[in-house]
């Protein structure tokens, strides 16, 4: 098949961060030819036991390499890997770790517990595209084949492995200061992974750093407390959450409620987003769920997290074959 956007080296690493972004979710191995023709996987990361997964793509002469890292399981699939993503990782942000790559002035930085764990299992996850053997590491790789003075490397990921990208990069650059000028980083719809002080540090360190939102899009709005109380006026037209009932233990209140109490409790934590390039943007609601009823809202949640409409954003196209992030159903 030929190129969907063109001629691959006409791409802008952002575009080049969302075609890949997309192909985390589509067997890698098999399709890279039809979503960057010349390019290849170079490193094919085993799969932990929480189901994370990661992959290094390089171009035709090495130039630019790519860590990829893929995003949460579709929460319908029932599996210990889905579980894990969601429950272990994207919701555990009730606990933080103090996070010690920051440079020598930056104090208090800290991320989500469940952030760590997904980084620490992206960071010593293992190379499958050779042997059992092989103990190659994401890192071990770029030292060996990425780090040198001609190359560029990009490091990117889609919800939950925007997430870990953005802990991966803050550990990267401070371990590999000498590549920062030759790093970039792309995230799509990331949940915060910590604190103001962790936020400052990566933007400080890392000035090729873009991220991106649909402000239809829930999940890049966690665990930040301000980003939350946003909720409450989500989808005005339809599904409103003002006008969605939940009940909780006997007591019934309005969706926007139950956001704005659940940003009351995240307060106290002071996650927040880097600012380094955020970029938000707006997608077409999706007629389908527009409904005030708690089914639609999330539907449309669901809809508006697709790495699609991100692609689309900047320009790109992604085949559709694509399996979308969170929905397990096809392009149409």
């Amino acid at each position: 098949m030929t190129s969907l956007n063109g001629s691959p080296a006409t791409l802008s690493n952002q575009q080049i961060a969302v075609l890949l972004c997309g192909l985390s979710y589509n067997d890698p191995q098999t399709n890279i030819g039809t979503y960057l023709p010349g390019w290849s996987i170079v490193w094919n990361g085993q799969v932990t036991t929480d189901g994370n997964y990661a992959f290094i793509a390089a171009n035709e002469d090495a130039s630019i390499h790519a860590v990829a890292i893929r995003g949460s399981l579709p929460p319908f699939d029932v599996s210990w890997d889905s579980f894990a993503n969601w429950v272990l990782e994207d919701l555990d942000v009730i606990t933080t770790v103090d996070w010690s790559y920051v440079s020598p002035t930056t104090t208090g930085a800290k991320i989500t517990a469940g952030a760590n764990r997904a980084f620490t299992q992206v960071n010593e996850m293992q190379n499958a595209t050779t042997s059992s053997t092989d103990t190659t590491t994401i890192i071990g790789y770029l030292e060996a084949n990425a780090l040198h003075s001609n190359q560029q490397l990009i490091i990117t990921g889609h919800s939950l492995g925007g997430n870990v990208a953005n802990v991966f990069a803050s550990y990267f650059i401070n371990t590999h200061a000498s590549f920062a000028s030759q790093t970039t980083l792309v995230t799509f719809a990331a949940p915060a992974p910590g604190n103001k002080p962790f936020a400052q540090d990566l933007d400080n360190k890392l000035s090729n750093a873009w991220h991106y939102e649909n402000t239809y899009d829930i999940v890049p709005k966690f665990p930040v407390d301000s980003s939350i109380l946003e909720l409450a006026l989500m989808y005005l037209g339809g599904p409103a959450s003002r006008l969605i009932s939940v009940t909780y233990k006997g007591k019934t209140v309005n969706l926007a409620e139950a956001f704005a109490t659940l940003a009351g409790a995240f307060m106290i934590y002071g996650y927040t987003q880097q600012t380094k390039h955020y970029t938000t943007f707006l997608a077409e609601i999706d007629s389908q769920y527009t409904q005030n009823t708690f089914e639609d809202f999330f539907q449309q949640a669901g809809y508006q997290h697709q790495v699609m409409h991100y692609a689309s954003y900047l320009g790109v196209t992604l085949p559709s074959t694509s399996t979308l992030a969170e929905q397990g159903r096809l392009v149409k």
